[in-house]
């Protein structure tokens, strides 16, 4: 049977009139939590093995954004994140930057910290940049930051904090601004950056507001080779995980979430917590396979990161506040990474953003405070001109086009190795060992002392159920053509409408692409690599190779 559509009448739901929600005369501390290739089942409120008892209890007595959707990849999420601009117009739609690649997010567009200085606030970030270094002034203190102590490229190992490309070559990129740190050997980084965090939380001149960007190197595997790093009795903790790379991300989820609480505690010990935004993302779907590949799990959803399925795009995401007129609740609004820096901006009243060009992000707040109509029903996924990649959410439907690029594989994420052996701990077990790491977590403590405690129920209602799956051989690859789902009714993509539908509304749903496209700026993926940018040639570390009083050595050739 033929699926029909008026045109006309589903036009006119997309007029939604919003609402200011309340504010506050003293402009809240800000911190943003982003892990690395977190799947969608690498989080423990959606999991039956993995232990996230901080994130848990922040999530349920917050609003967990069951529709939060990101970009596929890390560079385009994180310039999108602190932009508010969608990547087709930072030309950041294909591909990640390369650490030999002189190109970076264009210095013309203006970033949080930019914003939020306009309101005094002090902004510090701890962790990975990924947006740019081949010249400093493309680096985080060049662009609001007061300071940053991470890494400015795609990974590194855990302990020793060097990074190789993928032609193996080496260096040093761990850094407190633009000085290499050169005694933090040996040094778990989430340690490493909690104990930064801890620093800057207890020496902030508190007449300012704080913002925290904590852009956490975790869950990303550590090389080319998938090594997944942790301290050994956080692997320990997870013997029940049969899968060595599954048990090894679960030790680094646990690491994490333990150094959220850590971050929670502290802000509250410093009368800071009443008064703050907590905000926490991913920036892609996990990552089961491929080179980086590092036992991510996004069960049940379709596809992994770089894909546009579900998998690699839907991910966990919630905001925590004592300033939400309304919490402990799951919210279905369709909400874009882009989304984060107007809403923001509308909690601590600013209108700045408004004055700004291609901003594709709307503010979220008065929709997720006061729990009022949702204000987006449209999501252009991504444009991809150079792996021919694009999808568009409209409402319930879901159009994707060629949707893995031609090096990645699809399927079911529990077929692939990650996954392999299964979990020697029965359910009843795991609950309870669940419950008690969430009663007893930093986060439950601090909300105890605010009077405030998380329903774990709510959590429940996070719970993505699917349709039946098709036999095999039956699921469409969309490879070849356009595929269209209602991801409403099959969030697991498993059941192609196209040939259902009226041509017409399929029509409608490619001319939003086409549309937006034409908008858009050359992909910055195309510029070739920079062999000066070797770090062979600095002392074998990664630097501002550029900038023109770097001595290049052997005139950058090797």
């Amino acid at each position: 049977m033929m699926i029909k559509f008026n045109l006309f009448n589903l036009i006119l739901l997309s007029y939604t009139i919003t609402c200011m929600g309340g504010k506050r005369s003293a402009p809240p501390n800000v911190i943003v939590f982003m892990t690395d290739d977190m799947g969608w089942a690498d989080v423990g409120y959606h999991s039956d093995h993995v232990l996230t008892p901080n994130i848990d209890t922040l999530a349920a007595d917050g609003i967990i954004l069951n529709q939060y959707y990101t970009q596929p990849l890390c560079s385009p999420s994180r310039g999108a994140l602190l932009t508010g601009v969608h990547p087709i117009h930072t030309g950041l739609q294909n591909c990640v930057i390369l650490d030999t690649q002189p190109i970076g997010l264009p210095l013309h567009f203006k970033l949080w910290p930019q914003y939020l200085k306009q309101y005094d606030y002090a902004t510090h970030i701890v962790g990975k940049w990924h947006l740019g270094h081949m010249q400093r002034e493309h680096t985080p203190t060049y662009r609001g930051f007061d300071s940053h102590v991470g890494f400015w490229s795609a990974y590194e190992t855990y302990f020793n904090h060097t990074n190789c490309d993928f032609r193996n070559r080496c260096g040093l990129d761990f850094r407190h601004n633009m000085d290499l740190i050169t005694n933090a050997s040996g040094v778990y980084s989430t340690h490493y950056f909690t104990d930064r965090c801890r620093h800057v939380i207890d020496n902030h001149n508190q007449s300012k507001p704080l913002f925290l960007y904590m852009p956490y190197q975790s869950l990303h595997s550590a090389a080319l080779n998938r090594t997944l790093e942790a301290p050994q009795e956080y692997i320990d903790k997870f013997g029940h995980i049969e899968s060595d790379y599954r048990r090894r991300l679960a030790a680094m989820a646990y690491a994490m979430d333990e150094s959220i609480g850590d971050i929670v505690e502290r802000l509250n010990a410093n009368n800071m917590l009443e008064n703050s935004i907590i905000i926490f993302i991913t920036d892609n779907g996990g990552d089961p396979v491929h080179l980086f590949g590092n036992g991510g799990l996004n069960w049940p959803l379709r596809g992994s990161k770089v894909h546009l399925f579900e998998g690699g795009v839907r991910v966990p995401a919630f905001i925590w506040s004592p300033l939400l007129n309304k919490s402990g609740y799951v919210s279905d609004a369709m909400i874009h990474v882009t989304d984060l820096l107007p809403t923001v901006l509308d909690a601590i009243n600013s209108t700045g953003i408004h004055d700004e060009a291609n901003i594709y992000g709307v503010s979220q707040w008065s929709t997720l405070s006061n729990q009022k109509r949702p204000v987006r029903w449209e999501i252009i996924h991504n444009v991809d001109p150079v792996w021919n990649m694009s999808a568009i959410r409209w409402y319930d439907w879901k159009l994707v086009q060629s949707p893995i690029p031609p090096y990645r594989v699809d399927g079911d994420s529990r077929t692939h190795f990650a996954y392999q052996g299964g979990i020697s701990i029965d359910t009843q077990t795991y609950w309870a060992l669940q419950m008690s790491d969430r009663l007893s977590c930093k986060a439950s403590k601090v909300l105890s002392l605010m009077g405030r405690r998380a329903d774990y129920n709510v959590l429940q209602g996070s719970v993505v159920e699917c349709p039946e799956p098709p036999l095999p051989g039956e699921v469409a690859t969309c490879d070849r053509s356009l595929c269209l789902f209602n991801v409403r009714d099959d969030p697991c993509e498993r059941r192609d409408l196209l040939a259902e539908t009226e041509p017409e509304f399929v029509d409608f749903l490619w001319s939003k692409l086409v549309e937006f496209n034409r908008t858009a700026v050359p992909p910055l993926s195309l510029v070739p690599l920079d062999p000066k940018g070797d770090p062979r040639l600095h002392n074998n570390s990664w630097i501002n190779w550029l900038d023109n009083d770097v001595d290049m050595g052997a005139d950058g050739q090797y």
